[in-house]
């Protein structure tokens, strides 16, 4: 299933406030708003696992390439 990654390192993991601000260094993430500081590849991947869950519940069709097995 794809999900969009766009900005998901700029939004928090918890209260999903997004800002170019959130990201003072390259590998911190810390938001401005709650406080939650962590790895920001570790914030956006949490962000990209919620997003994949929700257009799975939702029941939205993917938008992945199909994949073909080439013999």
């Amino acid at each position: 299933m794809h999900v969009d990654p766009a900005y998901t390192s700029q939004e928090c993991s918890k209260c999903h406030h997004t800002e170019r601000g959130n990201r003072p260094a390259q590998a911190v993430f810390a938001c401005r708003v709650c406080g939650f500081v962590e790895h920001a590849d570790h914030n956006a991947s949490h962000n990209i696992r919620q997003r994949g869950w929700m257009v799975w519940v939702c029941g939205a069709q993917s938008t992945a390439p199909e994949l073909t097995l080439i013999a």
